[in-house]
């Protein structure tokens, strides 16, 4: 099918640099620079803030360069713009969540390097826009989470840690930015966000058995986008119900594809058919 990217989408992704996100965690390379059988070209390019190197499985620079390097967000952008604030916070989300399950499953190293991550890969540049706009900054309870596993807690107290930066994060959000549409547009941009990475980190997980990070990533991805959907997608659906029902079934794909925080020993899940559907969402979001 291979639906063209809109500029938008990767406008957003793009200018998040998706927060070290799409696998940037593990540090690997993605693959030779093209998307979904698609070539890269300059519709399809990242803004100049994502950088130029590949993160794992995002295929056009986003997220972490080849070489380990962390991109961060544009601070003056998140500042501005509801959908690049929200998104970031979303991706700091997904990251207690998928470390939270881990830890359900008795990793806990795992668990703690979720709890680790956003602090340097996106809460380091998001910081001065969480203050400015006037929300709580929640730095010290992030960083508490993620000594929580070090330092004998047990995993109930590691759990109020994390639900305490959880807490922090739905806090963060009611100081969004104003946006110029409604909040229910707002979020399903978000959403849409989310479910792109969920299945680009899927895709990686797939190509790459070897990075084990991708899939656990991808997962939290995955929690978020439908921790979102249950807050909002009625409301989107009301609004656009044919962008509400792009979103529903995307977010069907990518659900399937993640059962749980255990990587499945097989990944069997339709690659192409989770982008397109994925693809098929951000349609929807005008440039």
């Amino acid at each position: 099918m291979g639906i063209k990217r809109t500029s938008k989408l990767w406008s957003q992704v793009g200018a998040m640099a998706l927060m070290g996100g799409l696998a940037a965690c593990s540090g690997e390379m993605g693959e030779d620079g093209s998307e979904h059988g698609q070539p890269m070209d300059d519709t399809t390019a990242l803004s100049s803030h994502a950088g130029e190197g590949e993160g794992e499985g995002e295929g056009e620079g986003e997220g972490e360069s080849g070489g380990g390097g962390e991109f961060g967000i544009d601070p003056d952008r998140a500042r501005q713009d509801p959908v690049i604030y929200l998104g970031a916070l979303e991706v700091i989300r997904a990251h207690y969540l998928a470390g939270i399950d881990a830890l359900e499953m008795g990793d806990r190293a795992a668990g703690a390097e979720m709890f680790a991550h956003p602090i340097s890969e996106i809460y380091v540049d998001l910081e001065e826009v969480v203050v400015d706009l006037g929300a709580e900054n929640f730095l010290d309870q992030m960083t508490d989470a993620s000594a929580a596993p070090f330092d004998g807690r047990s995993d109930e107290e590691i759990r109020a840690a994390v639900t305490s930066v959880l807490d922090a994060i739905n806090s963060a959000e009611t100081f969004a930015p104003a946006a110029g549409q409604s909040e229910a547009l707002v979020y399903a941009e978000v959403l849409a966000g989310m479910i792109y990475r969920a299945a680009l980190q899927y895709r990686f997980a797939v190509a790459e058995p070897s990075a084990t990070e991708a899939y656990l990533d991808g997962y939290g991805f995955e929690r978020s986008a439908a921790d979102i959907a249950a807050r909002h997608l009625a409301d989107i659906e009301r609004e656009q119900p044919e962008f509400g029902a792009a979103l529903r079934a995307a977010l069907e794909s990518v659900s399937a594809a993640y059962p749980g925080a255990a990587r499945p020993e097989t990944l069997d899940v339709d690659v192409d058919a989770m982008l397109d559907a994925s693809y098929a969402a951000n349609m929807f979001i005008k440039p």
